[in-house]
């Protein structure tokens, strides 16, 4: 049982009933003096109560004189708190083993357009090309590693399921430069690097069939996972398994080379394993429990990601016809 260590900065005349409200959840807690308001209620609690944990800090003193909430993962707690028998069936029943904020945290950063992003996208296109043209497999997995690109497409996942307009944007205006990018630089490398569209790491991205769209949605729920469970050394599987960059990087290179039937195949790869991975990962982020902290937001959150799945299920189907029917010319 994975746990956490949450502490509760509070006015101190709000302290008792902070333990009293936790009182249910909290393996063990602690009260001092000081922190940000006068008083901190330290307790320690399993990963899957910690979203209950902070909806019920929320809940009861969002506007009652000041709170911040700490969160912290614990690598080992002796002696070690035994669950009880309910509590056991809680965590059964429990979906995310994070809470929503960190879950958010994760990702969110993920979406942001800034100086990183941008030279991660380039560094990682000039890798993915150099591997493909060489038929180098190691620089190719190496440009799937690094994977700038999976970031914000979780991020906008993740922003229809919670009905986050704000966070919508900004990962689809990041995912759309940055793919935009990759296939500027991949364009001008194939000027000139010796493209050879017979090269097996190249040609490899231009074969496309319907199992690539299963793995793709495989690779989706896998991330989406990683992310709600808090193990994110998941992610480097799903980076690799799942390759949003080269067949991108392909696309341009083979468009450089005049090879445009090749090029639109790799292009409709790239755009298969994108619409999989965000249709995938937004079900998995729904089944995991992701909702807004306030009802008032729930009936907005269940439109926007019914909604998004809707669109990017039909746009998967097209897809997915578009792949069978030429599939004998790719």
């Amino acid at each position: 049982m994975a746990l956490k260590l949450v502490e509760a900065h509070l006015p101190p005349d709000l302290a008792d009933d902070a333990e009293e409200v936790l009182a249910d959840l909290c393996q063990q807690s602690w009260r001092q003096e000081g922190g940000r308001f006068g008083a901190i209620i330290s307790f320690v609690v399993g990963a899957e109560q910690t979203a209950k944990a902070l909806d019920l800090l929320y809940d009861r003193f969002e506007n009652q004189g000041g709170l911040l909430v700490l969160v912290r993962s614990l690598d080992a707690v002796l002696p070690r708190p035994l669950a009880s028998a309910t509590e056991a069936r809680a965590q059964v029943r429990s979906a995310a083993a994070v809470s929503r904020e960190e879950v958010y945290a994760g990702i969110a950063d993920t979406a942001r357009f800034d100086g990183v992003f941008a030279a991660l996208v380039i560094a990682a296109s000039v890798v993915a090309a150099i591997g493909l043209v060489f038929d180098n497999t190691a620089a190719v997995i190496g440009a799937m590693v690094v994977a700038p690109l999976l970031g914000p497409t979780m991020a906008l996942a993740l922003g229809l399921v919670l009905g986050d307009l704000p966070l919508v944007r900004q990962a689809f205006r990041t995912s759309a430069i940055g793919l935009a990018m990759a296939l500027t630089a991949a364009v001008a490398l194939g000027f000139a690097l010796p493209v050879d569209p017979d090269k097996y790491e190249l040609a490899s991205r231009t074969q496309v069939g319907i199992w690539d769209v299963v793995l793709a949605l495989a690779a989706g729920c896998a991330g989406a996972l990683s992310y709600t469970t808090g193990v994110p050394t998941y992610l480097t599987g799903v980076m690799v398994a799942v390759a949003l960059l080269p067949p991108a990087v392909a696309s341009g290179l083979l468009a450089a080379a005049g090879r445009i039937d090749m090029a639109l195949a790799a292009l409709l790869l790239s755009a298969s394993n994108v619409t999989a991975l965000i249709l995938a990962a937004m079900l998995t982020f729904l089944l995991r429990g992701m909702r807004p902290r306030n009802w008032w937001e729930e009936d907005r959150a269940r439109r926007s990601a019914w909604r998004g799945i809707a669109v990017f299920a039909g746009l998967l189907l097209v897809l997915a016809a578009l792949i069978v029917v030429a599939g004998g010319s790719l």
